[in-house]
């Protein structure tokens, strides 16, 4: 897993293909992709990957803590989460509002958020997934 820095570049991975962007009311049901996800972020969670939880501004957390979110009211706050990050990254970006479920995953009370139905950016062989603290305020976005 690795950090991007470069909000600009960031944005415009989010701005070519990705359905992160709008309105959001659908969670991501449960299966392959979900599981992969929580289960490196219960990685990280081990002692050895203090270092990695640092670089994406996650806190310590029991690894129960870390679940699939599936409350339609979450997975909205998500959505116009990941939303306005891109329009501080690009302002005046515009775009679509879409249905698409989002993959929000629980994290203590932190969010990662990651919409896997666009492709990834062609130069980049990575999904991206934001992360959020508690009151949805961007910490940082990781690449799995």
């Amino acid at each position: 897993m690795r950090h991007l820095a470069i909000p600009t570049l960031l944005a415009s991975v989010f701005l070519i293909g990705s359905s992160l962007l709008g309105a959001q009311n659908t969670c991501a049901p449960a299966d392959d992709n979900s599981a992969h996800i929580i289960g490196v972020f219960k990685r990280m969670m081990q002692s050895d990957q203090a270092d990695v939880r640092d670089s994406v501004g996650l806190p310590l957390v029991d690894p129960t803590q870390i679940t699939l979110v599936s409350d339609a009211l979450i997975c909205a706050q998500a959505g116009a989460a990941g939303d306005s990050i891109v329009k501080v990254w690009v302002p005046g970006a515009t775009h679509a509002p879409t249905t698409a479920p989002l993959y929000v995953i629980r994290i203590g009370t932190f969010y990662a958020v990651a919409d896997l139905s666009s492709p990834p950016d062609p130069q980049d062989e990575f999904d991206s997934i934001l992360i959020f603290g508690p009151a949805w305020d961007y910490r940082s976005i990781v690449a799995m």
